[in-house]
């Protein structure tokens, strides 16, 4: 019986939803803030109420599953099919998310 090895290891996958959910909401917010510095008269509010925005954004896009296929996976262990759909949906809420809540930007001015 030969030992199959798993193709995604635990701990990257892991690390890589956790930066997608956790760290577009700090990314654009900072850009957009790095963008339009001179016009934001408070910038500490527009960081928090920036990243809160990003952050509902994202589990209003988690509600309707939407999912972008990033990694495929060959079915070799349960466990691999598990963490290549935990990273594909993390991935697909950060990047429908960083578009939604960036869109409106350009026409706020």
């Amino acid at each position: 019986m030969s030992h199959l090895v798993p193709i995604v290891d635990p701990r990257t996958a892991s690390a890589i939803s956790e930066w997608a959910l956790y760290g577009w909401p700090i990314a654009v917010t900072g850009l957009v803030l790095l963008i339009r510095w001179r016009h934001i008269e408070s910038r500490i509010a527009f960081a928090l109420l920036g990243y809160l925005i990003c952050t509902g954004v994202g589990a209003f896009t988690r509600l309707f599953g939407f999912n972008v296929f990033w990694l495929r996976v060959a079915e070799h262990t349960p466990g691999d099919i598990i963490l290549v759909k935990l990273v594909n949906a993390s991935l697909s809420i950060a990047f429908l998310g960083a578009i939604v809540s960036v869109a409106p930007v350009p026409l706020a001015q």
